[in-house]
């Protein structure tokens, strides 16, 4: 699977990519619809194009799925932690053959503030090593 985190201009969604199965799982933190439009072209046209690279027989359209049991941020500032959050979690998942079903059925889940300070955090740590170590 492939993680593609992206921002539309003004908030981050993510999408996750199945080539194998020609899937598209869309995870937006303000439980929007699926996108339309330029996303959508440019992830369709990237699958196709794996696809034909690797030689494999595949569907002609990519099968796009909204996985709205998401936990949904609180605001519209938190975006783009809740997006690491996501990719924080689905990385650390030990069973992968489960992910759409349980991203699916977390309606009731929510991160805690801990939870996003955590991502936030360890984002800082990340930053300030980096900077430090090259200057």
């Amino acid at each position: 699977m492939f993680m593609l985190p992206y921002n539309s201009g003004d908030h981050w969604v993510l999408t996750l990519v199945d080539p194998e199965k020609g899937t598209a799982y869309f995870m937006d933190p303000l439980k929007r619809r699926l996108p339309t439009g330029d996303w959508m072209s440019i992830v369709d046209t990237a699958m196709r194009m794996y696809i034909f690279e690797k030689n494999k027989q595949s569907r002609n359209s990519v099968h796009w799925k909204n996985l709205a049991g998401i936990p949904p941020q609180p605001s519209n500032k938190e975006c783009g932690y809740f997006i690491m959050r996501y990719m924080r979690d689905i990385i650390e998942d030990k069973d992968m053959s489960l992910f759409p079903s349980k991203w699916e059925r977390r309606g009731s889940s929510q991160y805690t503030q801990a939870d996003i300070d955590q991502v936030r955090n360890e984002w800082g740590k990340f930053v300030v090593n980096t900077y430090v170590h090259e200057s």
